[in-house]
């Protein structure tokens, strides 16, 4: 064989195997980060809460982010720019209880219900009210996935939205 042939051979294995790592790499699950300033509680739905505070309010909003075992940088995003939201525009709501923060892998034993609860298909952010402990209405925030390439755009819509649950009766 001639040195050229030998070369190009040599080569195109070493670009096949790079890509090869790289598309296993980008499939391969990743552990869950912890987010800053939260604890994350030992139940079955392992949701992490940013409330600092143990008394219930009577009128509270829950924001949900779903998601399963495997996320991509799009979703890690979802969590990261809702959580900013949240604590840039609400930390008392957040520190009183009458907002929470919970994040929630629906493919984790116990969770399946929340797929069936808020009509799930797909990663998402919901915001769920309860009046006295009951529930008092939910809302699936879509225009994440339009938004999110957007942060500002982004972070502005969750603060909107969870201003208007927190406000409504």
């Amino acid at each position: 064989m001639k040195p050229k042939t030998i070369l190009t051979i040599a080569l195109l294995l070493f670009v096949g195997g790079s890509v090869a790592y790289l598309i296993n790499s980008e499939l391969r699950p990743r552990p869950e980060p912890a987010a800053p300033t939260a604890s994350a509680p030992e139940s079955a739905d392992a949701a992490l809460t940013v409330s600092q505070s143990p008394k219930a309010a009577a009128s509270k909003v829950v924001v949900y982010y779903f998601h399963g075992n495997a996320r991509c940088t799009t979703c890690r995003k979802f969590e990261q720019y809702t959580l900013e939201a949240l604590q840039d525009a609400f930390p008392e709501q957040l520190n009183d209880g009458s907002l929470q923060w919970q994040m929630v892998n629906v493919e984790n034993p116990g969770n399946e219900h929340y797929v069936k609860d808020y009509q799930l298909y797909t990663k998402s952010i919901v915001l769920a009210k309860t009046e006295n402990g009951k529930p008092a209405g939910w809302k699936n925030l879509k225009e994440i996935w339009e938004l999110v390439r957007r942060k500002p755009a982004f972070v502005q819509y969750i603060q909107d939205e969870v201003r208007n649950c927190l406000e409504s009766d």
